[in-house]
This record gives structure tokens, C-alpha cells and sequence, in this order.
């Protein structure tokens, strides 16, 4: 099969998945889906196991991963977090509570491993998936890799479901007990001119590829620098952020490339690689680590939304649909928000205030843990990995 009807066949099943999604409102995610194909495709012998070596996907997709963290950090407005404070606290300790319990129970059965990967990736989903694949390749790990995307695909119908029945109940609370006034005008950062910031004719598509990659490759100088004890993807995410404080990157600046979905479609099927050396046997092995994994992780989130809600004054429903944004994150936080409010509100103005209520602070708790916490846990846990 020559290379282009290799990436075609690529480009089906993502587009495939795509639709799924959308129609599923994203409980079947786009990465469930393909995964599925994926496997069916190299098990019945349609997809040959190097289709992603010949479609060029490969090489390719990992050189870009730097590019795609890097990006990432210009995701992260600082002003938006220290309003939401309470909220960053909240996601931030459901994220480390679940991953703990999850790292503890793993230990006591025997499974250190599994827990080390099962953690950040339930905390985070893609951004540590995509840094601990890169490692679990480079150990030849297989099973964990198996292991690690069957948590990634799966995590979305534990988490969706539990933070829509909790977004329904803080909805009910609300239109109960009276809702609250809200300012719905949003308070704009100060627009000083920051000292690398560029002229808006540097700001072509290419000039900002240009831009994302020199960070990237000032990110991999440095973690050769210190011998690799951070993670070169952890080092692109942390420099985005500097670089777009300083204006040399700007805010989310993948959209400005006019190459976004590309990098995205790119970056999505490049873990799936691994998948053509997996076998039946391997993907039976880690259904009962990825059960234990959801259910240790939901519970940990439970456990520390419970006592977070009291310290915060804040209910109970509220504090786990916060917690459980870190299995799914952004896009679903913002169809979640909107789509209970247009559900629950009973006339356009509770619709608004409702949308209101939600959506900043789901938005910030989706981004702090899918992206920031997310990346250092993974940086972190591979090096225990053995």
C-alpha cells in the first residue's frame, strides 16, 4: 500500500471519530474511536502494522508533539487563574488526590508500574499521555503502553457522565435557592506592551510555526543542558508559558498557524502507533488495571471534593464536576457548561446566568489539570518507571 492510500486510510478513521464525537456529544471521543478501528485494522489484517512508518505519520508526528506542548503553554492566562483561585485549588487537589490513591492501591497490589502511568493520565489525559508514550517507547514497554491509552480512550465515560449529574444537580441547587447575581461583563488584563512582543506583520502563519519551533528547540538545548532530569515536553510546555508572558508567543497561538488541525490530527494518531504491536492477549491483560484505575481515581476525586467543598464553602456537586474536568478538559467543559444551562435555565436570562456560573469556572479547572498538572505529573512519574 503506497503512502498516500496509507494516510487516507488515517484520515477516514479520524474523520470517522470526528463524527462520532460530535454525535455522541462527546461521551465516545474521537481517540476511543480510532483506537477501535486501529486495532480491528491490524488484527484482521487490513491495516498493515507500518502504516504509520510509510504515511510519514511517525516521524513526523513526534518531531511536532514539541511544537504542539510549546503552544499549550500560551493557553495559560495567569490573571484568569488568580480570579479563579478557589477553583484552581479545587482541580488542582481532586487531580493530585485521584493519582495518589491511585499510585497507593497500585503499590499494594503489586503494580507499581501501572499506577505511575494509570495517575498522570487520569489526572490529565493527552498532554501526559503523549510525554509518557515518548518514554514508554524508548523502556519498550509494551503492555504499559497498551495500558496507558486504554486509560486515556476509556476515562471519558466515568468522567463525562458523573460531572453532567453533578452540573444538573449544582443547576438545581441554583434555580432553587435563588440565582446569583452575576457580572456578566469580563475584566480585561491591562495591554501593556510586553518586551518581546513582535510587530502584527510578524505575525504570519509561518512566523508563528517559526516562533513555536525556535522555543521548542531552546527546550530540547536545555533538557540536554541538564541530562534530560526534566523532560524535554515539560521544558516546551514551561518555556510557553515564559515566552508567551513575554510576548514573544502570542495567546493560543496554534490557531494563528492556519495549520492547527493538521498538528492536532497529527499529534492524536501518532500515539495510536503503538497499537500495531499490541495484541488481544495484551489489550485482555489491562482491562482489569484500567477498571481498578477509574474506579480508584473517581473515588480519590470524591474523597477530596468532599472535604474541599466544606474548606471552600462550596457544594458538593460543584467541587466533583470541577475534579472530574481533569478526564476530559476542553472542548467537553464548554459543551458541558452550555449545554446544561440551555437544559436547565427556563427562560433566557437564567440560561445566561447559569452559562455564566459554569463556564469560567470549568474552562479554568479543565486547563489547569489537563495541561499544567497533567504535564509535570507525567515529567515526573517516568522517572520511576522500570
Amino acid at each position: 500500500m503506497s503512502g498516500v492510500l496509507d494516510l487516507t486510510a488515517i484520515l477516514v478513521m479520524y474523520a470517522f471519530g470526528e463524527l462520532v464525537a460530535r454525535k455522541t456529544h462527546a461521551i465516545v471521543d474521537t481517540v476511543l474511536t480510532i483506537s477501535v478501528l486501529a486495532l480491528l485494522g491490524f488484527w484482521s489484517g487490513v491495516l498493515p502494522k507500518n502504516v504509520f512508518n510509510v504515511s510519514g505519520i511517525d516521524a513526523f508526528g513526534m518531531v511536532i508533539v514539541g511544537l504542539l506542548l510549546t503552544s499549550l503553554g500560551t493557553t495559560i492566562n495567569l490573571a484568569e487563574l488568580k480570579r479563579q483561585v478557589n477553583v484552581v485549588i479545587i482541580a488542582i487537589t481532586c487531580a493530585v488526590g485521584s493519582s495518589l490513591l491511585i499510585v497507593v492501591v497500585a503499590m499494594l497490589l503489586g503494580k507499581k508500574d501501572y499506577g505511575i502511568v494509570g495517575a498522570p493520565i487520569f489526572a490529565g489525559g493527552n498532554a501526559a499521555t503523549l510525554v509518557l508514550l515518548n518514554a514508554l517507547r524508548n523502556y519498550h514497554l509494551q503492555t504499559l503502553t497498551t495500558y496507558a491509552l486504554a486509560v486515556l480512550t476509556f476515562q471519558n465515560f466515568i468522567g463525562i457522565p458523573i460531572a453532567t449529574y453533578a452540573l444538573r444537580r449544582e443547576a438545581n441547587r441554583l434555580l432553587a435557592d435563588g440565582l446569583p447575581t452575576m457580572d456578566i461583563d469580563k475584566e480585561k488584563s491591562n495591554q501593556h506592551q510586553k518586551i518581546l512582543a513582535l510587530t502584527p506583520t510578524m505575525n504570519t502563519p509561518m512566523m508563528c510555526l517559526t516562533k513555536l519551533g525556535l522555543v521548542a528547540s531552546l527546550s530540547y538545548g536545555l533538557s540536554l543542558l541538564v541530562h534530560g532530569v526534566v523532560n524535554y515536553l515539560v521544558i516546551c510546555f514551561i518555556l510557553g508559558i515564559v515566552f508567551y508572558q513575554l510576548g514573544f508567543l502570542d495567546e493560543n497561538i496554534m490557531s494563528k498557524t492556519a495549520s492547527s488541525g493538521l498538528i492536532t490530527f497529527l499529534v492524536t494518531v501518532v500515539i495510536l502507533d503503538s497499537l500495531a504491536n499490541t495484541s488481544p492477549h495484551q489489550v485482555l491483560v489491562v482491562m482489569v488495571p484500567l477498571l481498578i484505575c477509574l474506579l480508584v481515581g473517581t473515588i480519590g476525586i470524591f474523597l477530596t471534593a468532599a472535604l474541599l467543598s466544606r474548606f471552600f464553602s462550596v457544594s458538593l456537586p460543584m467541587a466533583v464536576a470541577l475534579g472530574m474536568t481533569c478526564t476530559f478538559g476542553f472542548p467537553t467543559t464548554m459543551i458541558l457548561s452550555q449545554e446544561i444551562a440551555t437544559s436547565m435555565g427556563r427562560t433566557d436570562k437564567e440560561r445566561v446566568i447559569l452559562e455564566n456560573y459554569f463556564l469560567p469556572k470549568m474552562l479554568t479547572a479543565g486547563l489547569i489539570t489537563v495541561t499544567l498538572i497533567s504535564v509535570f505529573f507525567a515529567g515526573f512519574a517516568i522517572k520511576y518507571l522500570h
